[in-house]
C-alpha cells in the first residue's frame, strides 16, 4: 500500500521520475516512453481511471502506474502465475494467454471498459495484433490504447517474434492509418477487415514515438434517425401512412414509424436493406427493390418485405419504389436518396431508378415522398 506521504511526494514527480524510481524499462533509462506518455496521460493523472497492461514481467511498470495515478484501479494480465506476486493495493493481476482471443475477451468483459490499455506482452506479430483488435473495443471513447516495443517487427529481430504471422503489427497499423489520413479518398466500405472497417473512421489520432504506437479512442458514432428528413414534409405528404425500417452497415436495424424516411451518419452509416412499412390493405399496391455494390437488382418485393441485405457488408447503391393500382391512380410518387461521403442528393419519380450520379456510391439516407394528385 502506498502511504499519504509517498503519494503526496509522487504529485511532484514526473511520470518519467517515478518510472525510473520503480525500475521499468519505460522509462528514460531504456525506451523512453514515460515522457512520450505524460504527454497524454496527465489530464487523467489524478481521474478514477481503469489501467490495463498486458505483460507483467517484473511488476515494474504497474508500480509505476499506481504511484502516477493514485486514485486508479491498475490491472495486469500475463501468462506467468508467478506474476500474481505483485500484485498489491489497486493492483490486481490476472493469469491469462494472450494468444487466446477468449483469454483476451473475457479480461474485457471483466475489468472493462479501459481509460487505458499498454500492450507489453510477447512481441509477437501475431499477439500485438491480435489483442489491439480484441481489446480496443473494450477502450473508453477518448481513451487511449499503446502498443509498445514495435522495433521487433523489423530486422534481425523478425526471425525471433514473426512467428506464423504474414504480416507484422506494424504494417496493420499503417492500415489503420491510412484509413484516418485519407477518409475523403478511400472507400472504407470496400475494406474487408471489420476491425479496419469499424475503427478507421472512429480513431481520434495516432502518434508514432520510438518503438511505439499511441491511439486515442473518438467518440462513438451514433446512427442519426433524426426528426429532420432529407426534404420537409407537408400535410398532404403524409397521405399514406408509411413507415421505414433501414439496415445500417455496423449499425443494426432502424425503424420509423412515424414517416418513410431514415438517415445515417453520411460516409460512416451506408444502407444495406430497407422495408417500406405499410398497412396491410397497402402493401400490395406498393412495391421495391435495391441496387446491390456491383450494379446488380434484387427481385422486385412488396411492402413489409425486406429487400437487401443484413450483416454482409453489401451496401446499396440505389433503390426504386413504384405505386400500382389505386395508389398509383391518386397518388403521386417521389423518391429520394443521399449518396457517398459528400452527401450528393438525388430525386426519382415513380418507377424511376434512385442512383448516385456515377451510379455506385452507397447510399446513407433515404426518403419517400407521397401526396395526392
Amino acid at each position: 500500500m502506498i502511504n499519504t506521504d509517498t503519494a503526496q511526494a509522487d504529485a511532484a514527480l514526473s511520470l518519467d521520475a517515478i518510472g525510473i524510481a520503480c525500475g521499468t524499462d519505460k522509462a528514460s533509462s531504456y525506451h523512453g516512453y514515460l515522457a512520450f506518455y505524460e504527454r497524454f496521460f496527465e489530464k487523467l493523472r489524478h481521474q478514477k481511471l481503469r489501467v490495463l497492461e498486458i505483460g507483467v514481467f517484473q511488476g515494474a511498470s504497474l508500480r509505476t502506474w499506481a504511484r502516477y495515478f493514485p486514485n486508479a484501479s491498475i490491472i495486469g494480465a500475463d501468462i506467468n502465475f508467478r506474476a500474481k506476486r505483485f500484485e498489491a493495493d489497486r493492483i490486481q493481476i490476472d493469469i491469462i494467454d494472450q494468444a487466446n482471443i477468449q483469454d483476451l475477451v473475457d479480461l474485457g468483459a471483466k475489468y472493462g471498459p479501459f481509460d487505458i490499455i499498454i500492450e507489453d506482452g510477447s512481441h509477437m506479430w501475431e499477439h500485438q495484433s491480435t489483442t489491439l483488435k480484441t481489446l480496443f473495443p473494450f477502450v473508453k471513447s477518448g481513451g487511449f490504447y499503446v502498443v509498445e516495443d514495435l522495433q521487433t517487427n523489423f530486422g534481425d529481430m523478425e526471425k525471433i517474434f514473426k512467428g506464423i504471422a504474414t504480416s507484422s503489427c506494424v504494417d496493420y497499423l499503417k492500415k489503420l492509418m491510412d484509413l484516418r489520413l485519407a477518409d475523403e479518398q478511400l472507400d472504407i466500405t470496400q475494406e474487408e477487415d471489420p476491425f479496419l472497417r469499424t475503427y478507421g473512421r472512429s480513431i481520434e489520432f495516432m502518434a508514432f514515438y520510438r518503438h511505439c504506437c499511441l491511439i486515442e479512442k473518438g467518440p462513438r458514432s451514433r446512427p442519426l434517425i433524426t426528426n429532420n428528413p432529407i426534404v420537409e414534409l407537408s400535410w398532404e405528404q403524409h397521405a399514406l401512412p408509411l413507415g421505414l425500417l433501414a439496415h445500417l452497415g455496423n449499425v443494426g436495424d432502424r425503424e420509423n414509424k412515424q414517416a418513410p424516411f431514415i438517415t445515417g451518419m453520411p460516409g460512416r452509416q451506408f444502407i444495406q436493406g430497407f422495408t417500406v412499412i405499410a398497412p396491410e390493405e397497402l402493401a400490395s399496391g406498393l412495391s421495391y427493390r435495391v441496387r446491390l455494390p456491383r450494379g446488380d437488382w434484387t427481385d422486385w418485393v412488396q411492402g413489409n418485405v425486406f429487400a437487401g441485405s443484413r450483416g454482409k457488408s453489401q451496401d446499396i447503391t440505389g433503390y426504386s419504389l413504384r405505386l400500382a393500382g389505386n395508389l398509383k391512380t391518386s397518388f403521386e410518387l417521389t423518391t429520394l436518396g443521399v449518396f457517398g461521403p459528400d452527401a450528393v442528393q438525388v430525386t426519382a419519380a415513380d418507377g424511376e431508378d434512385c442512383v448516385s450520379p456515377d451510379g455506385f456510391k452507397p447510399m446513407s439516407a433515404m426518403q419517400i415522398l407521397v401526396k395526392r394528385k
